[in-house]
This record gives C-alpha cells, structure tokens and sequence, in this order.
C-alpha cells in the first residue's frame, strides 16, 4: 500500500502544527503544572474528531485522544513538559543573563506536537480505507522528574496495546537501540533538635549533619557499585540560614540509577541503610518517602526495523543555505567539539561501514543525514533515563530521534530553548510525524507486523519482572519537593 498521499496531506497543515509547537513553547510548564499546554493539545484533536478524556489516569494533566474502535490499538506518545531554571529566548547565540525560568530544554514542544502530526495523519488513514482499530495518542506529562507514564502505566495504561511508538528531538537521526537507565527518587528527612549553637550546643541534635553525613557515606559506596550505576543528589532544605542554631531538620532528595530496575533496587536499600547510619550518628530521626520510579527501557526490533524502514522511504527535509548558517552559529557556542559526540558513536559503531559513515561526518554542524540502522547495539545501556521505559515492559515498543537541534547541542540547555521555534525544528517535527504516522499505518495494515513484534515482546519478558511505582508514591510537582 501507499502510504504517500496520507503524509503529503500534512504539508499542508504544517503551519497551524509549527503555532502549536510554538504555543507550547511560550508556556512553558513544568512537571505535572501543564495545565495549558495540555488543553492546548486537547482542544486541537477535539476539533479534529477524536474522543477527548482529560485529567486520566489520576492526573490531571493527562490526557488521551483516541479515533476508531476495536482492534489493532496503536499507541502514540506525546509529552509537553518544559524544565526549570533554563534562560527563555528564542534564536539568540549566546546565553543572555537574566532570571532563570521555565523553558523548553529538552525539546518537549516539538516532540507532543510531532506525534501529534502522527495521529492526524493515522486518522485520515483509518477513516478514508475504513480498515479496523484504534489508533490512541497519550498524552503524557512530567517526563521531566515526574515520570508521568509510570503513574500512568501503573494505572492500567499501555497494557491493551499491539505497539506504542514516540520519538525524541536530538542531533542525529537516529533509532534508539540503546536501553536506558532505571530509577528512583526519593526524599530523606532528618529530624534532629535545635538548640543555641554557641550557649547549648550539647543539647542540639544536627539534621543538617546527619544530610552532611549521608552524603559522604553515599560518596564512599560509589567504589562499590557497578559501573553503569549513577547516585545523584541535592539538598533541598538545610535548616535555615542561621549558623547559630543547631538545625533541627533537613532534607536531601536522591536519584539513584542502574541498568536493571533490580539493581536499582538492591542499591536504594544500600542507601537507606546509610541514611540510617547518620542518623545514628548524630542522634536524630531518619525517615523517606519514594517520589517517583523509572524502569529502564525495552526496545522491540521489530518495530526499530519498521521505524527504520520509515526513515529511509520519507525523503528528509531540505536544508538550505541560511538553515545551515544557522546551525553552525549554534553548534559554535557548543562547549565541546561537535564532532567529538558523533566520534564517540562512530568509533564503536557495530557495523565497519556504518563507522566510516558517520565519520564522513564529523565536521557537520547540522547532520542532515540517517544513521545506519546494525541490529546489534550500539551500547548495552545509554546514560540517561526516560518514562518511555514504563510503557515498553507493557506493550511492545520503540522510539527514535530526529535531528531537531544543531550538532553538539546539549539536552536540557539554552541552545535547545532557543532553537526551538526555529526552521529547522519545525521542518524536524513534521518529518518526525510522517515517520510515526507511516510506521502506525503498517501496523494498522500487516497483521504478521504485529505478531512479530508481540512475538519478539513475550519473548524479551520470559522470566523478567516489571516494578511499577510504589502505591504509596503520588504524582507530584517538582516544586513540591
């Protein structure tokens, strides 16, 4: 089947989706606080006749928006959620002092909108061959520290898909063959007694020592984890500002990270009993709570190899002259060579001639180009850790990056805030929705498609055990903690 006239009819929408991408930009909200931006996107697929439910799954920035009925159900996910203490200004080259506020450094703005483009361009598809099933669009807040789709998965969303599918604005072009890292963060509180530092200090019990105290005790623990693990950490409340008074309460947030969700585990019980340990050392009360968990992410490859097949059947976008200058001003104001990324991924590439490629490449400042696509890994795990994980121990799933940004930009930095009304970014965001949307309508259309992927998934879950969130932990927003 061709699947071309169903994505050419998006050229022509293009504008009123780059106003969308652009409106949510300007709110800018952060975890779980996405009010508008969410009935921004609400309001959009109303009109266009899909079923609207806010506010599900038990937050109230959470939507979906479904068109058909029955089976297959294809699931697409959109996030809209913006970051703090990031400097707002669109098309600057250099950071512009000021107050630090919401902005959208990781892109998010273009990624809810992209799939977006997707579900739009499924509708028609599914309404104008009148083939069945349901075609779903998540919308899914707090990415960003909130890990919205792992409340949402733990819920009861994701679990009745044949696929879910999502991408991410990035540098390269790319399908996510790498897993992630899972996590979880969690709160510990010291509850000690204050007393005059200089008249009474025996009679004071230091909560703020105790954080000082778990904080080395965590350091000395990091020689003896694995090496993929990460410990993160930061002092949310030091007990006042007057060093004459012995604090009577602090508290210090954590994110502890690891391949495996039960390596995660066996390292939070590890802290835990450190937090205990300082506790005992100076006398005070030590308790926690668990914000929020993570599970690390599960690709399908059957479904890479379908968003792959994508890439290559869509024609990239044009880049011209001033796009390129454009970049290039960016990528200069990168703090590392640009190059010296793309040569990291080159120089382990799995495949010799995908190697040679990519360092064909390497003094780019915009990679208009995709990424050879190996079925081996490029990596075991990547660094970073994302929500998608959640949805993809439910259902079968996969992801891929589209090159939205300059090359070497930095996530979550003012270069991505500010290239993100730019041409470049909009003309991403649409290719990346014709992907999404082109890969979904195969999976409307091959039953065999699907079987393989959910083949290749009950496989990959043999003897494993997915960890949902906690119920005692509540969606939260970041600047309740």
């Amino acid at each position: 089947m061709d699947y071309a006239d169903f994505l050419k009819n998006q050229d022509s929408r293009a504008g009123g989706y780059y106003a969308l991408s652009d409106l949510i930009w300007e709110k800018a909200e952060i975890c779980y606080t996405e009010v508008e931006s969410a009935r921004i996107l609400e309001d959009w697929f109303s009109k266009e006749g899909f079923s609207v439910t806010p506010g599900v799954y038990g937050i109230p920035t959470a939507f979906t928006a479904q068109y058909g009925s029955g089976s297959p159900r294809i699931g697409l996910l959109g996030e809209f959620d913006a970051l703090s203490s990031m400097t707002q200004e669109a098309d600057v080259f250099e950071k512009k002092p000021g107050a630090q506020v919401n902005g959208h450094g990781c892109g998010h703005n273009l990624l809810g909108v992209g799939s977006l483009v997707a579900a739009g361009a499924v509708k028609e598809f599914l309404a104008q061959t009148g083939k069945p099933g349901t075609v779903i669009y998540y919308g899914c807040p707090a990415e960003e520290n909130g890990s919205g789709k792992a409340f949402m998965a733990r819920a009861g969303a994701f679990k009745d898909l044949d696929a879910a599918l999502t991408w991410h604005p990035g540098t390269l072009n790319r399908i996510a063959t790498e897993s992630s890292l899972a996590n979880i963060l969690v709160k510990f509180y010291f509850h000690g007694i204050s007393s005059h530092a200089a008249g009474s200090p025996e009679l004071g019990r230091s909560a703020l020592d105790a954080v000082e105290l778990m904080n080395v005790g965590t350091n000395y623990l990091r020689e003896h984890m694995i090496d993929e693990a990460r410990i993160h950490y930061a002092v949310t409340n030091t007990g006042g500002v007057s060093p004459n008074v012995v604090q009577a309460e602090a508290s210090v947030v954590y994110m502890i990270r690891a391949p495996e969700m039960a390596q995660v585990q066996e390292l939070y019980q590890r802290v835990i009993r450190i937090a205990e340990g300082a506790a005992l050392m100076t006398g005070t009360a030590a308790d926690h709570r668990i914000i929020k968990t993570c599970s690390n992410f599960l690709s399908n490859r059957v479904l890479e190899e379908l968003l792959q097949e994508s890439f290559e059947a869509l024609p990239l976008p044009d880049i011209n002259a001033a796009d390129r200058e454009y970049a290039a001003r960016f990528s200069a104001t990168c703090p590392q060579a640009p190059s010296l990324i793309l040569k990291s991924i080159a120089d382990k590439y799995p495949s010799r001639s995908g190697g040679i490629f990519l360092k064909n490449h390497l003094e780019d400042t915009f990679y208009n180009f995709i990424v050879p696509y190996d079925k081996d890994r490029l990596d075991k795990s990547g660094k970073g850790s994302t929500d998608v994980g959640d949805v993809s121990w439910l259902c079968p799933t996969a992801q891929f990056s589209a090159a939205t940004w300059a090359a070497g930009t930095p996530g979550h930095s003012w270069q991505v805030v500010a290239q993100g009304k730019g041409r470049i970014a909009h003309a991403m965001t649409l290719y990346a929705g014709k992907i999404l949307a082109r890969a979904a309508m195969r999976l409307f259309s091959e039953e065999a498609l699907r079987a393989a992927a959910r083949e290749e998934f009950t496989e990959q879950m043999r003897g494993r055990c997915y960890f949902p969130v906690p119920a005692e932990a509540k969606p939260e927003a970041i600047t309740a903690l």
